[in-house]
């Protein structure tokens, strides 16, 4: 399993020594941003144009808002299409989004 840095292993650590303790969630991308909303934790937004390591969530700003908005509808969408099923095959209907590999830069 992907064992992530600080501050999130510390959250990981606790979810595998204590598996009732893990929620609910559901996370949308695009190529710069990331939307997280659990069930029982505010929502988080990355701006991954300039976060790439996702450490400073944006969500409930101001200047972010319809981006929020725009990828909380995509995951609630996403939720009612596929009935919160993962598909096994890419979807040939769907983009594909080229992602930097973690810790390089993003070409402009």
């Amino acid at each position: 399993m992907e064992r992530p840095g600080f501050p999130h292993g510390l959250k990981e650590a606790l979810h595998h020594e204590q598996p009732e303790l893990v929620g609910k969630a559901v996370a949308v991308r695009d190529k710069d941003w990331t939307y997280a909303w659990r069930l029982y934790e505010q929502p988080e937004l990355y701006d991954r144009t300039k976060d790439l390591r996702e450490r400073t969530s944006l969500a409930g700003g101001r200047a972010s808002a319809d981006i929020e908005r725009r990828l909380h509808d995509a995951a609630l969408r996403r939720l009612v299409e596929t009935a919160d099923i993962t598909p096994s095959a890419p979807d040939p209907r769907l983009p594909q989004v080229a992602l930097p590999a973690p810790g390089t830069a993003r070409p402009h």
